[in-house]
């Protein structure tokens, strides 16, 4: 087991979480600068939503392919590679306003997604290598910043576009230089590790199996549908409600920013009251959130209820990656790609569908449907917890186990 200094760890881990604010930045580029990609190019919200679902159906659909690959490397090469690749979306205003710039767009979506799938895995693998940090607090300030990073993409886009128009988006591309050389700087190593973390065997073995990786995948997808939809059509339906293209940025920007203080708050529920309960818990309080600002969506203070829907919401999901960390099937690189890519991707081919009811009916409508989705995830991590009470027991034997060398205080 790595012996590395606290510091040295922690260092790493905000360089790791660095690079996850970069690559999620450019993943939420698209949804925010959509109506006005839709007057570049003349296009309607149907096709506009395959514009959309290129970048996440690529990022999602390749992390199913490029989980398990490199298991036994230790050098980060996707981590560079996909920063690279990631940028991409930044180019659009080098797109003809044709039929085959709207293809080119496509193809641009589809490189910037792989770029971003294929830094994910490796960079939560490199996160396993950090064994002085508690696994949750760990996995909540790298994920929580890529929240973090997605919500600010959004903003900042819409602001660079309202502004400058597509063009306002190139020097975005100069960014990912900065996460290599840090990288590189920190020497950043990924776990070579595909089973269980250490004491997670000693645990399972205390109070019994681990849950099933199929289980804990379940329990997050109703509520990924929903989180998909909003970041995908609030900017849109904002839109068309009069508010301007910043502003619609500003929305998905609260709700990732509300996505970023929530699961440090939920850590500290979770570290006394384990992860599954919690996760619960967040995901169905999700659900009267999203329900009052559809309620007073005319309202820009709205925005401050879309804040806590992601401060919840995002915390249920952070803490369904900790309990895939120690779930049973797959390895870890495989059950990585699936928590992170297998629901986003579920989640936007369901997407697709429902973009072109949209174009018959409103996004109103579509979006009316998000509570429901929250509330079940929580339903489901209910059902989950009374199939298997031995998971909460277990979590208070990890922490038993735990060494005092890697015991923390909790945050």
């Amino acid at each position: 087991m790595n012996q590395r200094s606290l510091r040295v760890q922690w260092t790493q881990l905000i360089v790791l979480s660095g690079v996850h604010f970069l690559v999620d930045m450019f993943g939420n580029i698209l949804p925010a600068v959509l109506p006005e990609i839709c007057r570049e190019f003349a296009i309607t919200l149907a096709f506009g939503g395959f514009i959309l679902a290129s970048l996440p159906l690529a990022s999602n659909g390749v992390q199913l392919l490029t989980g398990h690959m490199r298991p036994d490397k230790t050098k980060p090469l996707f981590l560079h590679l996909g920063m690279a690749l990631a940028m991409s979306v930044c180019l659009m205003a080098l797109a003809p306003r044709s039929t085959g710039g709207i293809v080119l767009l496509l193809g641009l979506g589809i490189v910037s997604g792989c770029g971003i799938a294929i830094a994910h895995p490796e960079g939560l693998r490199a996160l396993h290598t950090l064994d002085r940090i508690p696994p949750t607090l760990g996995t909540a300030v790298f994920m929580t910043t890529g929240f973090l990073g997605f919500a600010s993409g959004g903003a900042i886009s819409a602001g660079l576009v309202a502004a400058y128009g597509l063009k306002g988006l190139f020097p975005l591309v100069l960014f990912p230089i900065v996460g290599i050389l840090a990288v590189v700087l920190v020497r950043i190593r990924l776990s070579a590790d595909p089973d269980e973390p250490q004491n997670a065997g000693a645990a399972t073995n205390l109070t019994g199996q681990a849950l099933p990786f199929w289980k804990v995948l379940s329990i997050g997808l109703p509520a990924a549908l929903s989180t998909t939809i909003v970041i995908q059509l609030a900017p849109t339906h904002l839109n068309g409600l009069g508010f301007d293209l910043a502003f619609g940025g500003l929305a998905t920007a609260m709700f990732g920013w509300g996505g970023v203080v929530g699961p440090f708050v939920w850590a500290a529920i979770a570290h006394r009251k384990g992860d599954l309960p919690s996760s619960a818990w967040a995901y169905a309080l999700s659900a009267p959130f999203m329900a009052l600002y559809l309620v007073f969506i005319r309202h820009t203070a709205a925005v401050w209820l879309l804040a806590g829907v992601g401060f919840s919401s995002m915390a249920a999901y952070i803490l369904t990656i900790t309990l895939s960390r120690d779930a049973k099937g797959l390895n870890l690189g495989q059950r990585m790609a699936f928590i992170v890519g297998g629901t986003w991707g579920i989640a936007m081919v369901v997407f697709l569908g429902l973009a072109v009811v949209a174009d018959w009916v409103g996004t109103g409508p579509i979006l009316k449907v998000t509570p429901a989705g929250y509330l079940l995830s929580g339903l489901l991590g209910w059902e989950v917890l009374r199939q298997h009470p031995e998971a909460a027991r277990r979590h208070k034997a990890a922490r038993a186990l735990a060494t005092p060398g890697e015991e923390h205080t909790p945050i």
